[in-house]
């Protein structure tokens, strides 16, 4: 079965047919739904007029409840990539000692504190789904410096502030 559908039959009063007769009038998402109020799911043919006002309410409970879902999978998710952060800067730190005191540990310490300010200042004010996948990006990025040199790391290291940059409400 589609996913659309899947989501929409969701919805009390609403199943198959329903669902797709609400996806090809374009509301195939609760925000959709919510946004058409009862004046336009009035225009669905075959809708029961007295269940309008229920299924709009039940949509927007929905939208709430799938927003405060993405907002703790978000918070999740810089959590975590705060934490390898911090591993790294540990794992730096043992591998590279003396070396940091030098001009590119001094540039990778800097990139370091300024990837932990972009986490600590970290804000959801962004759309969801480039937050997402900016953070995603940024992990990506931070994988890759696990196991290199401090010249490679110092790369990586920007190019994940700069993922986190394009996310970040600074």
């Amino acid at each position: 079965m589609d996913p659309v559908l899947k989501k929409l039959t969701r919805l009390r009063g609403v199943g198959d047919v329903l669902a797709n007769r609400l996806k090809d009038a374009g509301l195939d998402t609760f925000e959709k739904i919510v946004d058409a109020g009862a004046d336009g799911l009035a225009k669905i043919r075959g809708i029961n007029l007295r269940a309008i006002p229920a299924i709009v309410a039940e949509a927007a409970e929905l939208v709430v409840e799938e927003t405060e879902k993405t907002v703790d999978q978000t918070v999740e998710k810089v959590t975590i990539l705060s934490s390898r952060v911090q591993v790294l800067a540990k794992n730096i730190r043992d591998r590279f000692g003396d070396e940091l005191k030098e001009k590119h540990g001094k540039k990778v310490e800097k990139e370091l504190l300024k990837i932990v300010g972009f986490l600590d200042g970290f804000s959801l004010k962004r759309q969801k789904k480039k937050v997402v996948k900016g953070l995603a990006k940024a992990e990506k990025k931070l994988a890759i410096a696990e196991d290199a040199g401090l010249k490679k790391i110092r790369k990586c290291l920007k190019r994940t502030r700069k993922s986190l940059g394009k996310i970040s409400s600074h």
